[in-house]
């Protein structure tokens, strides 16, 4: 379930009217997770039947109606093309990890210059027992043993990178593997 609505903010005991924050509510697995837009309006301004800017509105930022409700419905898009990349791999993303794969994909201001891009841990994990498997005259077992491996870490977080992987992470996928996979 996804609800475009604007935040419920007070100031000084008063409901705030003006320019409020527009966010985005995702609601899945009886979890309730709240996405910025970047956009504020006025409630006025603001369809709460349709959870878009009513038309002929513009913002304090002069940005109008249409404007703004794209980028919504590209918000819209953008979180149901992420719940697919992690029902593609067959797990239930933690709220966080929906989160980061949000951010990490969409947000603007988070995209890395190409030659500042750290790894993603796929990458790193296949040129690793692409080297070790020739250096270390690897047979099948051993070989399908690092391809299982890879097809949980994949399950657990798609998006995963170099920098992301420390020990509290590393601990949460040591519990997804036993709670979620049943492994010891």
């Amino acid at each position: 379930n996804i609800i475009f609505a604007l935040e419920s903010r007070k100031k000084e005991g008063k409901p705030l009217r003006e320019n409020v924050p527009i966010r985005m509510r995702v609601i899945y697995n009886s979890k309730r997770i709240e996405f910025t837009t970047g956009y504020r309006i006025d409630a006025a301004k603001w369809d709460a039947d349709k959870q878009r800017i009513k038309n002929g509105c513009i913002n304090k930022l002069k940005q109008n109606a249409s404007e703004i409700n794209a980028d919504l419905l590209k918000h819209y898009s953008r979180i149901q093309e992420v719940f697919k990349a992690f029902e593609v791999s067959e797990s239930m993303p933690t709220p966080q990890q929906l989160k980061d794969a949000f951010n990490r994909k969409y947000k603007k201001g988070v995209t890395l210059e190409p030659e500042q891009r750290v790894p993603v841990f796929m990458e790193v994990f296949d040129e690793f027992v692409k080297d070790c498997g020739m250096q270390n005259n690897w047979g099948d077992a051993t070989y399908g043993k690092f391809a299982t491996i890879k097809k949980y870490l994949q399950s657990f977080d798609p998006e995963l990178t170099i920098d992301a992987l420390d020990e509290t992470r590393l601990n949460e996928y040591v519990n997804y593997l036993h709670d979620t996979k049943n492994l010891r």
